[in-house]
């Protein structure tokens, strides 16, 4: 199949989605636990009376007006950038049809990000008749170009930015070996999936893998289409670190842009490991590390928590206005198979 094709309903109904694996019981517990020692590890160094003080401070009706709006600006792009991957590599939907299924996955997303993006490829799997897999290897495929685009910008904070004090200089000298190690595993893989391209024998022995499904996007994607998508996406994070600018600018704190610009990257990196519920606990604990120099560690550790709960919720509100139409959308979908065969 070539992209831009839907294939027939017939050939949706045989690509069945994989079988689901029970997660082990110790496994589930893992972010919950981690959650746990984080925020006791913080509260053992910060008196959490003196965290609940600075979160009492907490402009909430300001932080709402700052944040509410670029949460809509992230999902409308966000959305434009699943819309032009799945275009590109699976079938032509339209920006429209995207739109909800996006938005209301950011509900699902508060509980596990793999989820939502789980969600994501079912109901491209179902609307667009592509394959689940190969849906999903279209959601990964965004999903490594946004932690790039995290080292993107980073990249360039610790080109213009100057280190204060000892601490400071050792950590940008570690952060420099770190991005050329990063840079070139990227640049390896964009050679290797390059040179798959040209030569038949390691295609097959990539599709034919157990991961080759998976890697279809990866197969197909050029350079060009890599630069595409964080050209996409990387407005997000500039609006990301304007949104955080001027929030820490309205409780007080002030932090230089390029120092946000370095840092804020990482913060999110952090917030991404799968060890906390809800990137909770480990985005506090980034944000201790990179920030305590510029305000209290009570005030740091009260922003943190305030911006990112703002945040969650103004992405929440925005799911929750388009989760009656994707319900809709895809419970009509799993009825097509059984109206269609009723018809037969």
């Amino acid at each position: 199949m070539t992209a831009g094709t839907i294939p027939s309903s017939s050939d949706a109904a045989r690509d069945d989605l994989p079988a689901a694996r029970a997660t082990p019981l110790w496994r589930k517990a893992i972010p919950y636990i981690g959650t746990v020692a984080i925020f006791a590890l913080i509260f053992w160094r910060i008196p959490i009376r003196k965290v609940e003080q600075a979160l009492s401070q907490v402009p909430v009706l300001e932080f709402l007006a700052v944040f509410m709006p670029y949460s809509l600006f992230y999902c409308a792009l966000d959305s434009a950038c699943l819309t032009w991957v799945v275009r590109h590599f699976n079938a032509r939907m339209h920006y429209r049809d995207i739109l909800p299924i996006r938005a209301s996955m950011y509900v699902l997303a508060l509980i596990n990000t793999s989820l939502a993006q789980g969600g994501v490829a079912y109901y491209l799997h179902r609307k667009a008749g592509v394959s689940f897999l190969s849906a999903l290897s279209s959601v990964l495929f965004i999903a490594l170009l946004e932690i790039y685009q995290l080292f993107l910008f980073s990249t360039l904070g610790v080109m213009f930015y100057t280190p204060v004090g000892d601490a400071q200089v050792k950590l940008v000298a570690v952060l420099r070996v770190v991005y050329i190690a990063a840079w070139a595993l990227l640049a390896g893989i964009m050679i290797f999936f390059a040179i798959a391209r040209r030569s038949a024998r390691i295609r097959n022995w990539v599709e034919n893998g157990r991961a080759g499904a998976l890697l279809a996007t990866f197969i197909q994607a050029r350079p060009l289409d890599y630069l595409v998508v964080l050209a996409i996406k990387a407005p997000t994070f500039l609006a990301s670190v304007v949104a955080q600018y001027y929030a820490l600018a309205l409780y007080g704190i002030a932090i230089p842009f390029v120092k946000l610009m370095l840092f804020l990257p990482l913060v999110f990196l952090a917030a991404a490991l799968p060890i906390s519920v809800a990137h909770l606990g480990t985005s506090q604990a980034a944000w201790l590390l990179f920030f305590s120099s510029n305000a209290s560690p009570a005030k740091i550790v009260a922003y943190s928590l305030a911006a990112q709960l703002t945040f969650m919720l103004c992405n929440a509100l925005i799911g929750l206005i388009f989760l009656p139409r994707a319900s809709r959308e895809l419970t009509a979908l799993r009825a097509e198979p059984a109206s269609s065969s009723a018809t037969a």
